[in-house]
């Protein structure tokens, strides 16, 4: 049975920090990476919007054919 009453002020959006308009998938991507690489990435100043970039880069790149489909 679900909470009859939630805190509804959580579901609030998350300001993204970049300029892209493509919707965000609603699951996670979590990862474990080397400690030197941690430590590099959480450096960044914007690192959310970086490995976004990278890994959607890295996705077209890798996993899409040359139409552009899965």
């Amino acid at each position: 049975m679900g909470n009859p009453n939630p805190k509804i002020e959580y579901l609030i959006p998350i300001k993204r920090s970049d300029d892209t308009t493509d919707p965000l998938s609603t699951k996670i991507l979590g990862i474990r990476v080397p400690v030197h690489i941690d430590a590099l990435v959480r450096a960044l100043p914007n690192r959310s919007a970086w490995l976004r970039r990278v890994i959607t880069e890295a996705a077209l790149a890798e996993l899409m054919d040359k139409d552009g489909e899965t």
